[in-house]
C-alpha cells in the first residue's frame, strides 16, 4: 500500500487564513527549492546535480515534520502497533501521535498509528511505533512511495526502546 494522492479540499484551499500553507502544499518542486530548500540543495540543483532525492527528503520534513520520510513502498512494511504498560517511549509515542493527528490541517491527510519497519538502500534498517500516511493531498509525493514516521524506535539488538521523538 502506497500513499494515495487525492485532490486538495476546495473549501480549505479557498480560506484566506490558510493561503500560506495551501500555497506551500501546492507549489512546484522548483518553487520549493528556490524558496525553502537548503543552500546545498539550491546550489547543487543549479550546478546540474541529480537533486530529486534530496528535494523529497527536505520537502517531506518541511511539510509533514522532521521525523517523516518518503520512500518507495517496497522498502517499508508495517503492522499493528501494540501498547505495553510502563514503557515511557510507547506512552510518549501515543502522546505525540495523538497530538499530530489532532493538529493536522488537511482533512485529506489520513494517518494511522502502526509498527513500522524500514530498510534503507544502504542496507541499514529501523523499526518502531510510528505513523503511516494512507492518503494525502500533497501531489508531489511520487507514485509508488509511502510517507511515514518512526516516533519511538526499537533496537532489536539491544532489546530496548529509544525515547520517543515529536514528529513535528
Amino acid at each position: 500500500m502506497e500513499t494515495k494522492i487525492v485532490p486538495l479540499d476546495e473549501k480549505l484551499a479557498a480560506m484566506p487564513t490558510l493561503a500560506r500553507v495551501v500555497g506551500m502544499r501546492t507549489m512546484s518542486a522548483d518553487e520549493f527549492v528556490d524558496g525553502h530548500a537548503s543552500g546545498t540543495l539550491r546550489k547543487n540543483k543549479r550546478l546540474g546535480m541529480v537533486w530529486r532525492e534530496q528535494y523529497l527528503e527536505e520537502r517531506v520534513a518541511y511539510e509533514f515534520g522532521w521525523e517523516f520520510q518518503c520512500l518507495p513502498r517496497s522498502r517499508v512494511t508495517f503492522g499493528d502497533a501494540y501498547t505495553e504498560g510502563d514503557e515511557a517511549a510507547i506512552t510518549e509515542a501515543g502522546w505525540h501521535i495523538e497530538r499530530y493527528l489532532q493538529l493536522s490541517l488537511y482533512p485529506e491527510d489520513q494517518f494511522e498509528a502502526k509498527y513500522v519497519n524500514v530498510e534503507y538502500k544502504d542496507g541499514t534498517a529501523r523499526e518502531g511505533i510510528g505513523m503511516i500516511c494512507r492518503q494525502t493531498s500533497a501531489a508531489w509525493v511520487p507514485t509508488g512511495h509511502i510517507v511515514f514516521a518512526i516516533v519511538a524506535e526499537y533496537d532489536p539488538l539491544q532489546k530496548r526502546w529509544h525515547p520517543a521523538r515529536n514528529p513535528r
